[in-house]
């Protein structure tokens, strides 16, 4: 009997009896080359369940009924393995990678390898290319990386090449397909960068030109700080204003609070103050503080009653600080009211003075706090308040933080209750706290130190501090 020259497909003999085996096995072997789908090509030996049908190609070292079987493909029929050799030319599917390999000098490769892609009229990659957009893609990145196969050069040059000056050559960048900014050559040699609310009216705002190199800037350079010559007063009302207003007078007032902050960290205080001056009403949004140039800022209820500007987000620390330079100030406000909140003042840097707050409630996890310092920043009551709601702590100063309040009245209205203590002091932090009056009681712990942290109450004693049960102090920590 013999077998075809390419396949290996046995052939039927003359007289030969029983034709329908040698015809059964062509019809096997064609049933495995044609549109070969290896399931896997990493697999040394079978790992269980497979059906009729099912090949693989087998890596080594190959184990259990593929022993010794390597490089071969292996196939189930009729619930045992038969093994065969690749030809040269065999395509087949490897299901796993979602991949084309080719049997190609002895080995199998990846396809793609074996494909010259060469003048093209068109490609188009997870889209479809047309007669103006001849190469089309879309991807969440498209990256051109310098050659380190050949080697190259280590160069990597994106060339746009266009025929005459007064033609254009450049990026184009958009938004659902409406242009926001241009960038290149665009009608002459000068390099620009063009901006468009639109998508059809353009501003420059930059220009090189091509021949002397001078930049300029057609439309200003924002970044240019405003210099104060007076203190200035920015206004907020949340029922009336608008963040795209100026803030200059309550009639043209912003809508949040870090409207208002974002205005005065653009700005060079030169010495001078600024205000941002909120008028009544609830404020659901977390303030985030920044950089001070040249001078400080209150940020205070215009009425000078707390109760009438409350600060409450619904996750989060009602006014955050980090890694910020400049003294900010509160007054007037009322802060926090929901458990969901983190903290009323969260600074990690920089510095906070306030007087006459209410603290709400916030929530009540050993590290949420009304007024948590961290690392540098230095939190001030330079004056009296009240506090109606608890939380995790009153006073949390962790990693070198200090909170200081001094000679103060503070109230407590309903008999708060702080779940981790009142005051709390971590890892060199301080919690400065003589000669105050607390009007009114609290429940839990009074106060609780670790790690070379302090509470500072000059002698004034274990009952100090309001709460209803004794502090504690662990690892080199000082309460007194």
């Amino acid at each position: 009997m013999s077998d075809t020259a390419r396949l290996s497909l046995p052939l039927m003999e003359a007289a030969q009896s029983a034709k329908h085996v040698t015809h059964n096995e062509a019809l096997v072997l064609l049933d495995t080359w044609v549109g070969l789908n290896l399931l896997d090509r990493d697999l040394t030996g079978p790992q269980g369940g497979e059906s009729d049908g099912d090949a693989y190609l087998v890596a080594g070292p190959a184990s259990g009924d593929w022993t010794g079987q390597e490089g071969r493909i292996a196939s189930m029929i009729d619930g045992g393995w038969r093994f065969y050799d690749a030809f040269e030319g065999l395509m087949a599917h490897v299901a796993d990678e979602e991949t084309f390999v080719v049997f190609a000098n002895g080995g199998w490769v990846d396809l793609a390898t074996q494909l010259a892609l060469q003048n093209l009229p068109r490609l188009g990659i997870g889209t479809s290319a047309t007669e103006t957009q001849r190469l089309a893609v879309k991807s969440d990145e498209v990256i051109c990386s310098h050659d380190d196969v050949t080697p190259g050069t280590g160069n990597v040059v994106v060339t746009l090449n266009k025929a005459a000056d007064v033609k254009d050559a450049g990026h184009a960048y958009k938004v659902g397909w409406q242009a926001r900014a241009l960038a290149g050559l665009f009608g002459d040699g000068d390099y620009r960068v063009k901006v468009s609310a639109d998508g059809a009216t353009y501003m420059d705002a930059l220009e090189i030109d091509h021949a002397t190199g001078i930049v300029s800037f057609p439309s200003g350079v924002a970044g240019v700080r405003e210099a104060l010559k007076a203190p200035r007063t920015y206004h907020v009302d949340g029922a009336t204003g608008a963040d795209t207003n100026d803030g200059m007078s309550a009639g043209s007032a912003f809508a949040t609070i870090q409207r208002g902050v974002d205005a005065v960290a653009a700005i060079d205080l030169a010495g001078h103050s600024a205000t941002i001056s909120v008028a009544a009403g609830t404020y659901a949004e977390m303030v985030v503080l920044k950089d001070l140039i040249g001078g400080k800022c209150l940020i205070q209820g215009r009425s000078g009653i707390a109760s009438d500007v409350i600060v409450r987000p619904s996750v989060g620390s009602a006014f955050l600080g980090l890694g910020i330079r400049g003294t900010w100030e509160l007054r007037h406000i009322q802060i926090g009211g929901s458990t969901s909140i983190s903290r009323c003042i969260h600074l990690d840097s920089g510095r906070l003075d306030f007087r006459n707050i209410i603290f709400d409630k916030v929530g009540t996890a050993f590290n949420q706090a009304h007024i948590y310092a961290l690392g540098s920043a230095e939190i001030n009551g330079i004056g009296d308040y009240a506090i109606i709601g608890g939380g995790g702590c009153h006073f949390y100063a962790d990693g070198r933080g200090l909170i200081s309040v001094y000679g103060r009245t503070v109230t407590l209205t309903g008999v708060p209750n702080f779940l981790a203590r009142f005051a709390a002091a971590s890892t060199l932090g301080c919690v400065y706290l003589p000669n105050n009056v607390w009007s009114g009681n609290a429940t839990g712990q009074r106060y609780f130190a670790r790690v070379r942290g302090t509470v500072f109450v000059n002698g004034a004693g274990a009952t100090y501090l309001p709460g209803d049960v004794a502090g504690a102090l662990s690892e080199e920590a000082w309460c007194g």
